[in-house]
């Protein structure tokens, strides 16, 4: 494997209006499927349903706003500088409780298909305001992950 190095301010960016913006910071091609990081900003009030990556750990890295998180039945109240970590098969959700829009980063391992996922979302959003759950649910299945309830 190579090093590699992204550029934040070219970074592919894919917009849910009025809730997330998505930044691609690192792909799982780029890192060999050792792992993916994302960055989202999240409008107020926003997170998703409870959800659960089966072959993946995940970890949170919180930069602006308040969230809350919810791992495996606990609620975790996050600042920035925080960091949340998630293994793999454990039911978690997040949501901005902040009144302005919040930053967080997020690292999924190993990589698999989380881009892909990011990206099936996005392109089911077309030209609708928002996506329904069983969209959500349907893509997410598709790509190893379960909802397995709503948002905080």
């Amino acid at each position: 494997m190579t090093p590699i190095h992204t550029d934040y301010a070219s970074a592919d960016t894919l917009d849910f209006p009025g809730a997330i913006t998505l930044k691609i910071l690192l792909t799982g091609s780029q890192s060999g499927g050792t792992l993916e990081i994302f960055e989202d900003i999240v409008q107020p009030g926003v997170g998703p349903g409870r959800h659960i990556h089966h072959d993946q750990d995940e970890t949170f890295l919180f930069l602006d706003g308040d969230f809350d998180v919810e791992i495996d039945g606990t609620l975790h109240h996050m600042s920035p500088g925080d960091v949340a970590f998630v293994p793999r098969g454990t039911a978690h959700a997040f949501k901005n409780v902040g009144n302005k829009p919040g930053r967080l980063r997020y690292i999924f391992s190993p990589a698999l298909k989380m881009e892909a996922m990011f990206r099936a979302l996005h392109g089911a959003l077309g030209t609708k305001s928002e996506l329904t759950m069983h969209d959500m649910e349907q893509i997410a299945t598709e790509h190893g992950q379960t909802f397995v309830g709503p948002p905080l």
